[in-house]
């Protein structure tokens, strides 16, 4: 295996570390901190030397430096480029990532966005053998630049551009002087991705059971801002399961006492993790495996006692699993699994969430939910 094909496999492991460690520490994640660790993931998973990271002020239309990650930097934190001034700049005006490979080889390369190197790069010296320049944004909307140097051989291909858009993805969402209620939710989406693809079983499981709550919530005419929290409990109501043991989720028997002991312990887990960021939804996550008959857990909560978010999810949730293949059974056909929601009213399920559930079923929108 040569070196290119270490780094692709080291930069898979490392990004889903990163992504645990993205939604299980909200709670510290400054505009600094954030651009720290992503800057340092960037720098490990491509045998960097250097990140810059340059936001976009809309007033001004010009991009300052926010943080630069490396050793040996000598860069002025005030330096400013306007739209189409040097690689950053045209970058910011293009929308377009850049590469230059081979620097030192090839001083002519950068009269290809027709400047010279004096004049607008003053954080490339003569160490510098070649760049990735890419554009942050999200939801369409340009947020900044990032710029990841490298000081040795080998040069940067295009594969390492490929492997770094996941991550470039995440750290536009995740810079918090942007993160709105909707740019977290698709942080959060992204998050989640991730953590379920390392499973086939569970792959797209809690995006399948925010929708479906979604789809409650429009039947029954939840407000909108108990949707929105509904939108982000249902992303995050496993994440608990993070902490749990990969060997019990794929478990093909039926789990010992003590296994599904450890299991049971997920919503508290996640309460814990998600109450960093709110304590709504630190309370809405811990009850979605509460039954209305009060024999749920773990606190054994009854009827309305029970959040309404939580409720919906439990619904969700419970038509979700039977529905998808799992490790010790084949999934069930709608048809069957509606059935046995309708069972369940008034016992496991809130009956008025049911009623508007059956009608969802009948309306034949339970059947288009994709991932």
């Amino acid at each position: 295996m040569d070196i290119r094909q270490e780094r692709g496999l080291d930069m898979t492991l490392n990004l889903r570390e990163l992504v645990e460690e993205i939604i299980t520490n909200l709670d510290k994640y400054n505009l600094d901190d954030c651009l720290e660790d992503i800057g340092r993931n960037l720098n490990s998973f491509l045998g960097a030397d250097r990140a810059f990271f340059f936001l976009h002020e809309a007033n001004s239309n010009e991009l300052t430096v926010a943080k630069v990650i490396g050793d040996d930097i000598t860069m002025d934190e005030r330096t400013r480029f306007r739209q189409g001034e040097g690689i950053v700049g045209w970058v910011a005006q293009k929308k377009e990532p850049f590469t230059f490979c081979n620097i030192q080889k090839d001083p002519d390369c950068f009269e290809k966005v027709g400047e010279k190197k004096d004049l607008f790069l003053p954080e490339v010296d003569e160490k510098t053998k070649s760049i990735i320049v890419l554009p942050l944004v999200a939801f369409e909307k340009f947020i900044g630049v990032v710029e990841i140097q490298n000081l040795r051989d080998p040069d940067f291909g295009e594969a390492d551009m490929s492997r770094l858009q996941p991550l470039v993805n995440i750290a536009a969402l995740a810079i918090p002087s942007r993160t709105t209620d909707e740019s977290f939710a698709k942080l959060a989406e992204i998050c989640v991705r991730f953590l379920e693809e390392k499973d086939p079983y569970t792959h797209g499981h809690s995006i399948r059971v925010m929708r479906y709550s979604m789809l409650i919530a429009d039947k029954i005419n939840l407000p909108t801002k108990e949707k929105g929290e509904l939108r982000i409990c249902g992303l995050l109501h496993d994440i608990g399961k993070v902490i749990v043991k990969d060997s019990l989720l794929r478990k093909k028997g039926r789990l010992t006492v003590s296994e599904y002991e450890t299991v049971k312990m997920h919503p508290t887990i996640g309460s814990n993790i998600t109450g960093k960021i709110s304590k709504a939804f630190s309370q809405k996550i811990l009850s979605h495996h509460e039954r209305y008959d009060g024999k749920g857990y773990p606190e054994g909560l009854k009827g309305t006692e029970i959040p309404l978010i939580s409720r919906i999810i439990a619904v969700a949730d419970a038509f979700d699993a039977m529905t998808s293949a799992r490790p010790y059974r084949e999934k069930w056909p709608i048809e069957k699994a509606v059935e046995e929601i309708k069972r369940n009213s008034g016992t496991q399920f809130d009956p008025v969430l049911v009623e508007s559930f059956l009608e969802l079923s009948s309306d034949g929108l339970l059947d288009i939910v994709k991932v």
